[in-house]
């Protein structure tokens, strides 16, 4: 099942794909390259969202290259014209370290808080029964794929999903 066809994640790169290292590239962050490859892989679209400009922002954009990882856009979303004129870039899901309720942690890795990526793929993919499945996509409304569902009902779908699992 491709759940990720058609969504679009705006990802932030320092703080979220690797450690606080700003001028450098940060380490990386445990889970991050896997999640992204996965969501990328269920057909999910990454939207590169850095302050990073010129020469950083080249390495930011190497290293997600180099780690597999496509990039739909980098500090803009192309098909975003389409419907907008907007410049604040669309994204379905944001994932970044400066978010309110992004989970983050603190270890040895770095003196600064950093994305828990665990805790993000439980979110993304939650590991549910195939009764509980059913039973959630009995109550939502029939599309041949997420990509047919408007965006707020793409988000209301699973948020109603998400809301029978407990994630503790």
């Amino acid at each position: 099942m491709m759940f990720y066809k058609g969504v679009t994640i705006g990802l932030d790169f320092d703080g979220t794909v690797v450690t606080h290292e700003f001028p450098k590239i940060g380490k990386d962050i445990p889970y991050c390259i896997e999640t992204l490859k996965r969501v990328t892989n269920e057909g999910g679209k990454i939207v590169l969202i850095t302050m990073r400009t010129g020469k950083r922002l080249a390495e930011a954009v190497a290293y997600l290259n180099c780690h597999d990882i496509p990039l739909f856009g980098v500090n803009s979303n192309p098909r975003q014209y389409l419907h907008s004129k907007s410049p604040k870039i669309y994204a379905n899901i944001y994932i970044d370290d400066a978010a309110l309720g992004c989970p983050l942690m603190n270890s040895e890795l770095s003196s600064r808080a950093y994305v828990d990526w665990e805790q993000v793929q439980k979110y993304l993919f939650p590991k549910v029964g195939e009764e509980m499945i059913k039973s959630t996509l009995m109550e939502a409304p029939v599309y041949d794929t997420v990509v047919d569902m408007h965006p707020n009902k793409f988000v209301n779908f699973f948020t109603n999903m998400f809301s029978k699992f407990d994630f503790s």
